[in-house]
């Protein structure tokens, strides 16, 4: 009987808080989901520049190979610039430049060494790794299906392979370090962030000091201001160690504008505390309120920021879930000036997504509050 009774009284307890039914049965599945869609090592859909100074029907058949698989998007070019491909790595437009060289063909069909050149951004050390196995796997089977027929047919004996020369660009001995440590950063900031100041509105309807502040002459954007302040000075602060641990425990070679370092991180704190506030407007209980900030960016930033696994592999619809992810914004940014030295103006539409995400977070918490107050 006494069971009984606990187990009745359980059940009572999760009928009135449907936050936590809410959490206890569908939170299982949309977990199981977000990690079976995300959690694929395969790479699919990486853009690939095709510089081709052969321009033969055999230097056009590898191109082809190439977009008939699922792994590359390629853009072909006909001519190059050194600083073209450097201009194209470093902002991201491409992950990796294959340059077919001048007199490709004829070194085949003579049974010589055909030397391809291939250049990668390397600070990504995971998708390099894949994207070259990709890139030989093609070239492989355009030798065997494309070349090999041909040079039986001209009673020519080819046995001589094709040749790599590859360069890792940005992070050439593909430490992986060098990849995670930047990414960790924004991924532990976003979290840290959002929980520092989830707790602060609640905090205050939780010890009953709210109904003291709807006295006072205070307006709402001053309140949230003299929440957010503190917070984001003591982010700063532990923005500044990550940054040391990173260079000097680390070992992580820094390459950009100090300045544009921090003027990212001031406004991805303001967007990530911003959002903490909003929670903290909306759950009135501090123990809901650091769950709902853990949850809502813990899985996000690991998953959907790009951190771990390319955004272009995943579904579509989880694509567009991402743009919603200020983590990947700031991802972006911190990976390109710690490793690339990338200036402001190949970043600028990061940028202004950070600055979006940062006004929208206040906005709506001084609309939520001011209703409060109401």
């Amino acid at each position: 009987m006494r069971i009984r009774a606990i187990i009745e009284k359980e059940i009572f307890h999760l009928r009135r808080d449907p936050r936590a039914l809410y959490f206890a049965l569908f939170w299982p599945v949309i977990l199981l989901l977000i990690f079976g869609y995300t959690v694929n090592m395969d790479i699919k859909n990486i853009r690939i520049g095709f510089i081709d100074l052969d321009q033969t029907s055999e230097s056009r058949a590898l191109l082809q190979v190439l977009e008939n698989t699922k792994y590359f998007q390629v853009t072909y070019y006909s001519s190059f610039s050194w600083q073209s491909i450097k201009q194209w790595l470093e902002q991201g437009n491409y992950q990796a430049v294959l340059l077919i060289p001048s007199g490709f063909s004829q070194k085949l069909l003579r049974s010589e060494n055909s030397d391809l050149q291939i250049l990668v951004d390397g600070s990504d050390n995971n998708t390099a790794r894949i994207l070259l196995g990709y890139l030989q796997g093609a070239t492989e089977h355009y030798y065997q299906t494309k070349v090999m027929s041909e040079s039986n047919r001209l009673g020519v004996n080819f046995s001589s392979p094709i040749t790599y020369s590859f360069r890792f660009l940005y992070n050439p001995s593909l430490r992986s370090q060098n990849f995670i440590i930047p990414g960790l950063i924004a991924v532990i900031m976003m979290i840290i962030g959002t929980i520092l100041t989830s707790l602060t509105i609640a905090g205050e309807w939780d010890r009953g000091t709210m109904e003291q502040l709807f006295y006072t002459p205070i307006k709402s954007y001053e309140l949230i201001l003299g929440k957010l302040l503190p917070y984001f000075g003591l982010g700063v602060f532990q923005m500044t160690l990550v940054l040391l641990t990173g260079i000097f425990i680390f070992r992580v070679p820094f390459q950009g504008s100090i300045l544009l370092f921090y003027f990212a991180s001031a406004l991805f704190l303001v967007a990530a505390l911003g959002f903490g506030l909003f929670i903290s407007l909306i759950s009135k209980k501090q123990q809901v309120a650091a769950m709902l900030a853990f949850l809502t960016t813990m899985l996000p930033a690991f998953l959907l920021s790009g951190f771990i696994f390319p955004i272009s592999s995943m579904p579509k619809l989880l694509q567009v879930v991402s743009y919603l992810i200020p983590a990947r914004y700031f991802l972006n940014i911190i990976r390109a000036v710690f490793l690339k030295g990338t200036d402001f103006f190949a970043l600028w539409s990061n940028f202004l997504a950070l600055f979006l995400f940062s006004a929208i977070s206040f906005a709506v918490s001084v609309k939520i509050f001011r209703k409060r107050l109401d």
